[in-house]
């Protein structure tokens, strides 16, 4: 068990190796006494933060017995890093108040041993105040300094810190451990479990991708816990140091003010969430009416001269969009983050994304309105448009989708094209009797036209798939220079089948015809041939 979790660590040695570097350089910057000073404009003296030990002890501001803020702050500095462990010991902090010159203010002393002072023109009225609150705050400070340093001095003490840190640290390494090997686990049994389905499931199937899902989910809030039990460490052991004790406490406070912004923003947003639910729950409820009054209109069991019941699953689909975008356009001041600026900016971008591509889109959408509220064509309908011909499979509000006779080639044509040609339907007067398709014949003037028709309509019979109510009907087009034109009308429920249906009939015509001895006649039939041109029936 040792070994494997040795392993385990060492095999995430880049992630601690990384820290460790993150680490030191942090370390590095912050703890080196430093004198921290705030450029100004050329003319404007700079303000000098003296800070000790990664506490901020005090601002100089002006110019002091000739001394400028920098030298001030790096005589402080030199005096305080120059205490022994005796002065620390020994003697207290006092504050004494002092004139010079025209300059009033303060001065500490640690026993007898001068450190700094600070006159009025050091004040920053909107954090210190007056002399009486920036004399407690410094001296707070300095008192909490010195303590501190003289617990640096003292080897038993880092000692005894130290221990605490290396066990935090061990700590840190079986919590780390532990962590990693049993959301890893739980990673792994999800995602066996999504290759079992996708095996045992031949095809696509969500569950698989849920399961997918759920284990990036888990790797990545093995990450998240892992990054939080760092961070945790690396507070805890900051704050063990007296060096880097305040630190350790930014770290801890940086979290907590984070966690209290994110439950405090959650509290806040609790009302908006209720409106917003409340919302949503009255506009499912008026969807919902919606459909069942849409529903009932389009059975037939409510009459609403506004809506035709080719129309009714447009209309409610434009209805239901028209209802939840007011419903957005309500919730959105509710939304939480919605009057920030990155909210307000993905708006902007989304608008102007939408704004550019809306010429063409509103195009279509409005032409794809024009088709159905014409109710030109349905779907089921045979139709001719564009030089297409076939059946409307699909009729969508940018496009509609056509089945040519030939049932694996589909054409898809843009609404914006089909309401700019003529659309011809042969199905939507005929709802009853089926689609209407016709063939024409030229037989000669020798052929008696009762006898023509009867041979036209005794064809038609031997077809499956041609009605008999209504009856097949047989017209004379035209009476030309050397033959009639005869056109035969037929009704069938299969248009897909136009061209099988028309060459049985073909077929049959020609036998028929041939039985007879009746001559089909040629539009260039120029002369009588002297024998018949028939051909023999099978």
């Amino acid at each position: 068990m040792v070994q494997q979790m040795y392993k385990e660590l060492t095999g995430s040695k880049s992630l601690f190796f990384r820290m460790g570097i993150l680490l030191f350089v942090f370390l590095g910057y912050f703890l080196v006494p430093t004198v921290k000073a705030q450029v100004q404009s050329p003319g404007v003296l700079n303000e000098v933060t003296l800070s000790v030990m990664n506490r901020d002890i005090a601002t100089f501001r002006t110019n002091l017995v000739h001394a400028t803020p920098e030298q001030r702050a790096k005589r402080a500095q030199d005096r305080i890093n120059g205490l022994t462990e005796k002065d620390l010991i020994t003697k207290k902090i006092e504050v004494l108040p002092m004139e010079l010159g025209q300059d009033t203010g303060l001065q500490w002393y640690l026993g007898d041993i001068a450190l700094f002072a600070l006159v009025e023109k050091d004040l920053d009225r909107e954090t210190d105040g007056n002399l009486k609150n920036l004399e407690k705050k410094t001296t707070e400070i300095l008192t909490e300094l010195m303590e501190a340093k003289e617990k640096q001095l003292k080897l038993p003490f880092l000692i005894h810190q130290s221990i605490l840190i290396m066990l935090a640290t061990l700590i840190l390494g079986i919590l780390v451990f532990v962590e990693k090997k049993s959301l890893n686990w739980l990673s792994t049994k999800l995602l066996k479990r999504g290759h079992s389905l996708s095996h045992s499931m031949h095809g696509i199937h969500w569950s698989e991708y849920y399961f997918r899902f759920a284990s990036k989910i888990i790797n990545a809030i093995s990450w998240l816990l892992c990054a939080l039990l760092i961070y945790i460490w690396l507070t805890f052991s900051l704050r063990q140091l007296p060096l880097t004790e305040p630190l350790g406490k930014k770290l801890g406070q940086h979290i907590t003010d984070t966690i209290y912004s994110i439950f405090s923003g959650i509290l806040s947003s609790i009302p908006n969430l209720i409106s917003i639910l409340i919302i949503i729950f009255v506009t499912r409820t008026i969807i919902d009416l919606m459909k069942v009054f849409f529903k009932r209109i389009q059975a037939g069991n409510i009459q609403f001269n506004m809506f035709h019941k080719d129309t009714v699953s447009a209309s409610q689909r434009l209805a239901t969009f028209l209802v939840w975008g007011l419903t957005f356009s309500i919730i959105y001041p509710l939304i939480p983050g919605s009057n920030t600026e990155a909210f307000k900016g993905l708006s902007v971008l989304l608008g102007v994304v939408i704004s550019l591509g809306s010429t063409g889109l509103v195009s279509q959408l409005m032409s794809g309105l024009v088709v159905i509220y014409s109710r030109a064509l349905r779907v089921g309908d045979y139709v001719k448009v564009n030089g297409e011909e076939g059946v409307v499979k699909e009729l969508g509000i940018l496009s509609t989708k056509i089945q040519s006779l030939n049932s694996k080639i589909e054409t898809t044509i843009p609404n914006a094209v089909l309401i700019s040609n003529p659309i011809t339907n042969l199905t939507k007067l005929n709802e009853t009797t089926g689609t209407v398709l016709s063939t024409h014949v030229t037989i000669g003037y020798d052929a008696p036209w009762r006898e023509v028709h009867a041979m036209l309509i005794d064809a038609t019979k031997l077809i499956p798939d041609i009605k008999t109510d209504p009856e097949p009907k047989v017209f004379q087009k035209a009476l030309s220079d050397f033959y009639v034109e005869y056109e035969l009308f037929i009704h069938t429920n299969n248009p897909m089948k136009k061209t099988a249906i028309l060459s049985e009939l073909h077929q049959a015509i020609q036998d028929n015809f041939n039985r007879a001895g009746i001559q089909i006649m040629s539009p260039h039939f120029m002369l009588q041939p002297e024998n018949a041109v028939l051909s023999k029936s099978s």
